[in-house]
C-alpha cells in the first residue's frame, strides 16, 4: 500500500513539474527567446552573382522593443546582404519614444542590397502613417504591389515583388528572372498559382504561435503556418515574428529572424 502511494505521489509530482515547465515556457521563456533560423534555397535560375548571398526576413514586431533589439543584434552580427520586413511593426498607436527607439534600431540594419518592407494588417488598421514614416526614415523602401530589380555587382539581377495583402493584391508584370515575393499574408500564395515565383517569404502566421505536436496550432490564423513548405511549385518560407500578439504566449514557435542563403544549383 505504501509503495503504491509513493508511486502515485511521484507520478503526480512529475506531471505537475511538466505542467509547470510548459506554463513557464509559454509565458516567460519562449516569448522572449529570439533566435536566428537558417534556410537554404537552391535554384538554377539564380544568377551566379547571387550565389551564397543572404537575405534576412523578419516580421510582426508588435511594438516589442526588447525583442526587436535582440533581433537587430542577431542580424547585425550576421550581416546579411538584404533585409526584408514582412509587416506589423506596431500593435497600437505608438508614443514618440517607442517610435524613436524602433526607428533607430531599424536604421542600424545593414543595407548592402537594400532594405525592403510591406505593411501588415495591423499596420493598416492601427498606425499606417506612422509605420510608413518610421520604416522610410530607417532606410526601408516600402513595396506596394510593385517589382524591383536587385543587382549584385553585375548586370544580372533578381526580381523582388512586394505585395500589399491588405487590399486585393495586384501582381505586377515580371520576366523570367529569379523572382522573390515579399508578402505579409502567406495565404496569398494560393492566388498566385499561375505566376512563376521561385521563393515567397511572409509573416503574420507566427508559425501558429502555440503549437501542439500532432495537432498543430491552437489559434486561428492563416491556413499556411509552417516554417517552410512548397505550395503550387513555389517555396514558401515564413518568419514566426519578432514580437507576440495576443495572447502573449508561445509554444514550440520561438520568435525568430530567418536567414536565407541563396544558392545557384548550376
Amino acid at each position: 500500500m505504501l509503495r503504491k502511494f509513493r508511486r502515485r505521489i511521484i507520478t503526480l509530482t512529475v506531471i505537475l513539474a511538466l505542467l509547470l515547465g510548459v506554463y513557464f515556457e509559454m509565458t516567460v521563456f519562449a516569448p522572449k527567446r529570439v533566435r536566428l533560423r537558417f534556410e537554404t534555397v537552391t535554384s538554377s535560375t539564380l544568377p551566379a552573382s547571387f550565389n551564397n548571398s543572404s537575405v534576412a526576413v523578419f516580421s510582426d514586431v508588435f511594438s516589442n522593443v526588447d525583442n526587436l533589439r535582440k533581433a537587430v543584434a542577431h542580424i547585425n552580427e550576421f550581416q546579411p546582404d538584404m533585409v526584408l520586413f514582412a509587416g506589423n511593426l506596431f500593435d497600437t498607436q505608438p508614443d514618440d519614444e517607442t517610435v524613436k527607439i524602433i526607428q533607430d534600431l531599424l536604421a542600424s540594419l545593414p543595407d548592402k542590397l537594400g532594405k525592403y518592407a510591406v505593411l501588415g494588417d495591423v499596420d493598416a488598421n492601427a498606425a499606417n502613417d506612422i509605420t510608413r514614416i518610421t520604416l522610410q526614415n530607417a532606410g526601408f523602401r516600402i513595396l506596394d504591389n510593385g517589382v524591383t530589380p536587385i543587382f549584385n555587382n553585375s548586370n544580372e539581377s533578381i526580381q523582388l515583388v512586394g505585395l500589399n495583402t491588405n487590399t486585393e493584391p495586384a501582381f505586377p508584370s515580371i520576366n523570367e528572372a529569379f523572382t522573390l515575393v515579399l508578402a505579409h499574408n502567406p495565404d496569398v500564395i494560393d492566388q498566385l498559382s499561375d505566376k512563376a515565383i521561385h521563393l515567397m517569404v511572409a509573416g503574420k502566421s507566427m508559425n501558429g504561435q502555440i503549437r501542439i505536436p500532432l495537432l498543430g496550432s491552437l489559434l486561428d490564423g492563416p491556413q499556411h503556418d509552417k516554417k517552410r513548405e512548397t505550395v503550387n511549385n513555389t517555396l514558401l518560407i515564413q518568419s514566426s515574428g519578432v514580437g507576440n500578439r495576443e495572447p502573449q504566449l508561445r509554444l514550440l514557435t520561438n520568435p525568430d529572424v530567418v536567414i536565407i542563403t541563396l544558392k545557384n544549383s548550376q
